[in-house]
């Protein structure tokens, strides 16, 4: 029985600033485009339930910031763009590129399918890079994105007890947004170190050309250090407790201090959530400068695979406002290929584009990785989902083994159920630092499909073509 695949021009993996605004200018081109998101509603993380916030809460949106409120013309124009939008929708598999047709394996309600398109544009966004401490695993210890993501989506504030733990500008501006809703953390532990004279020449550099993001940031600090308790120059973070988060316990300057607390929240910066595009064979390399792992990307978005481009932030953190230009810049790469065949890169960088990189110099150079969480003392869990330490880590390295994927046979380390997203960058930095050599050349662990979840039932049970019989031939 012949019966025709599910075809679609392009498909895009990834609903925030970057994926949508490529969709939008592709489906108003006139192109077939789906958009395939695992969250609920189209924003992504950054403008994550801001059509319900616009619908139900609208008193929150000066609370949340200009930023936030953007978004929801994006919204907009993509429910007009044409583009089709199908939510709650994970990606288990990219079909290699061996295969006859570029092929995406989907659940959906529960039940398994594949997608063909003709081309796949990954948006899949950042994720909060690990922060490893004694300590971390207690129930009471959380993300600063995670309740930011709370904040957004539900309006759940934390007690005033709470105590803020890290660097980075989301752990500034979430602390702002605190202040806003009337909730003053009882201490902001800022591991961040002084600022070095290049940082400052880039601080000069990143004002002339983005004056509005750095007076925006620099608004957020000054109401952190003002109106609250910022403690600067933390190291030594540590979480304490039996069964939940009892005190949290720091350094400064040589003196040990404590505090009683039950929510501690810890940031350090984000990463690109790469998962996908490693399982699809894309090459990547270790950047020094953000220190975390990215796809090889030339032209606007384009990879290793040539009908595969990558935009946003899961190619390299800018924000979401370079996300949106690297949307469009995109979409007119993909436009091109799709007419020619051809991977015609879209070389040039407009003015606002080239500001934006500028200002994205300074902020990888003032919140660095902090040390602490990199390479975490030999007691630290690093492995939260099979208990492995640093320690651990670090003696299977003393034997000889040379990388993560061999490392596995030894400690486990990297094969529950997160399948390595919460330890695999500190365990290739922290076998990187026991060789003494870069962390390229240790490498990251190999990842395979499926990236998410799936029951033998449903691959069982999975039809090739939706309405197909699993039996038909």
């Amino acid at each position: 029985m012949t019966t025709q695949l599910p075809l679609c021009d392009v498909a895009v993996i990834g609903a925030g600033p970057a994926g949508l605004t490529a969709a939008c200018e592709l489906a108003e081109g006139g192109r077939d485009v789906v958009v395939l998101d695992e969250q609920a509603a189209p924003g992504g993380q950054i403008y994550k339930g801001v059509e319900k916030v616009f619908a139900d809460r609208p008193q929150d949106i000066r609370f949340l910031g200009g930023e936030y409120a953007g978004g929801e013309r994006l919204m907009h124009r993509f429910r007009q763009s044409g583009a089709k939008y199908r939510p709650g929708v994970s990606v288990w598999q990219i079909t290699s590129d061996q295969e006859p047709e570029l092929g995406l394996g989907l659940i959906e309600n529960g039940s398994a399918q594949m997608l063909y398109p003709k081309h796949v544009i990954l948006a899949t966004g950042a994720m909060e890079r690990p922060t490893p401490f004694e300590g971390w695993t207690l129930p009471g210890v959380m993300t600063v994105g995670a309740a930011q993501s709370l904040l957004k989506s539900s309006r759940l504030l934390p007690e005033d007890d709470v105590v803020l733990a890290g660097t980075g500008p989301l752990l500034y501006l979430y602390a702002a947004q605190l202040a806003s809703f009337g909730i003053r953390p009882q201490a902001i532990l800022d591991t961040r170190p002084s600022m070095s004279l290049r940082a400052v020449l880039l601080g000069v550099s990143a004002l002339a050309a983005c004056p509005k993001s750095m007076l925006k940031g620099m608004k957020w600090l000054w109401s952190v250090r003002v109106k609250m308790n910022m403690v600067r120059g933390v190291h030594s973070l540590k979480a304490q407790g039996e069964d939940h988060l009892r005190s949290v316990s720091y350094e400064v300057r040589g003196y040990r201090h404590k505090l009683s607390t039950s929510l501690l929240l810890v940031h350090d910066g984000v990463v690109p959530n790469t998962w996908l595009s490693m399982s699809a064979g894309i090459r990547h390399h270790f950047d020094s400068a953000q220190s975390c792992w990215v796809p090889d990307i030339h032209g606007a978005g384009s990879t290793s695979r040539k009908c595969i481009s990558i935009i946003g932030d899961g190619a390299r953190i800018g924000g979401a406002s370079v996300a949106a230009m690297q949307g469009e810049r995109v979409a007119c790469e993909v436009d091109t290929y799709l007419r020619t065949q051809h991977c015609s890169t879209v070389a040039t960088q407009s003015r606002a584009l080239r500001r934006q990189r500028r200002l994205r110099r300074f902020l990888d150079c003032a919140f660095s990785p902090t040390a602490d969480f990199q390479l975490p003392a030999d007691e630290t869990i690093v492995c939260r989902c099979e208990e492995v330490t640093a320690r651990e880590i670090r003696q299977v390295a003393a034997r000889g083994c040379m990388g993560p994927n061999q490392g596995k046979a030894f400690t486990r380390c990297g094969m529950g159920p997160c399948m390595g997203r919460k330890c695999a960058l500190t365990v290739s930095q922290v076998m990187a630092n026991a060789h003494g050599v870069p962390v390229d050349q240790i490498g990251h662990y190999r990842i395979r499909s499926p990236i998410r979840p799936i029951t033998v039932g449903q691959f069982a049970d999975m039809a090739l073509v939706p309405g197909q019989d699993k039996k038909a031939s």
